[in-house]
């Protein structure tokens, strides 16, 4: 375990298997709908192309104040490009595997919104100071070439204000998708279409109708299902070029 110093306290670096033995994880995102446990299932799930760690925060008293997930990935600097540019660099890459590519250290969740992970309400601004403090160290100790605080909201921007006075420079990133469904039930929603969408939507239920007949059950274990549902994931994701 690596222990970095700040004006205002200390930030170990620890491992995913290490951070168990910590009983505060569980309080970290406490007040959001993907508390701790998506942070689990993201390392089971997406482990090939990040490096998970945590940092363990604490006063200099002492005192837990927060536990921060953050994870390093290679990153290609020639993801999206296509035809010959992109050939020539998977051919060098051959003898080079990291050509073109730059290890960055990033702050929050490898699939989702960021946050920061306090363990009490009042602990977010002296979260977001020792973060400010600490990441270049940590940074530079991983030999990490970029830092990134990932899709924080914007509920962040004046509790993270102090990264833009330091070398930082906030980004607009990809916004959550949202979906509103206000509508009183199906028919409320066929209202709302046009007349071009509502016809093929009748088409389309004509044809279901014509087809084997379609089951919806909700369940709370899916653990008797895993040989019919995994493949099925795994499928869409070996598809994925992302």
């Amino acid at each position: 375990m690596t222990t970095f110093s700040f004006k205002d306290g200390t930030a170990a670096v620890v491992s995913p298997d290490e951070l168990q033995q910590y009983e505060d994880w569980p309080s970290a995102f406490y007040d959001c709908c993907k508390d701790h446990r998506f942070y689990e299932i993201i390392e089971e799930t997406l482990a090939n192309d990040f490096e998970y760690q945590y940092l363990i925060l604490r006063d200099l008293t002492g005192k837990m104040r927060g536990i921060q997930p953050f994870f390093f990935v290679q990153q290609n600097l020639v993801e999206g490009i296509p035809g010959g540019a992109r050939r020539l660099v998977d051919s060098i890459r051959k003898k080079f595997p990291r050509f073109l590519t730059m290890r960055v250290l990033m702050v929050g969740c490898a699939a989702g919104e960021g946050h920061l992970g306090a363990l009490g309400p009042a602990d977010s601004i002296w979260i977001a100071e020792a973060l400010h403090e600490c990441l270049p160290q940590v940074a530079r100790a991983a030999k990490a070439s970029l830092v990134v605080l990932k899709d924080f909201p914007s509920k962040y921007r004046s509790t993270l204000a102090r990264f833009s006075d330091n070398d930082f420079t906030r980004v607009p990133s990809m916004p959550m998708t949202r979906l509103a469904l206000n509508f009183r039930d199906f028919d409320d929603y066929l209202a709302h279409l046009s007349y071009g969408t509502r016809k093929s939507l009748r088409r389309k239920f004509r044809k279901t109708e014509r087809a084997a007949k379609i089951e919806l059950e909700i369940i709370s274990d899916i653990t008797p299902h895993l040989d019919e549902v995994y493949p099925l994931y795994l499928a869409v994701h070996e598809r994925s070029p992302m």
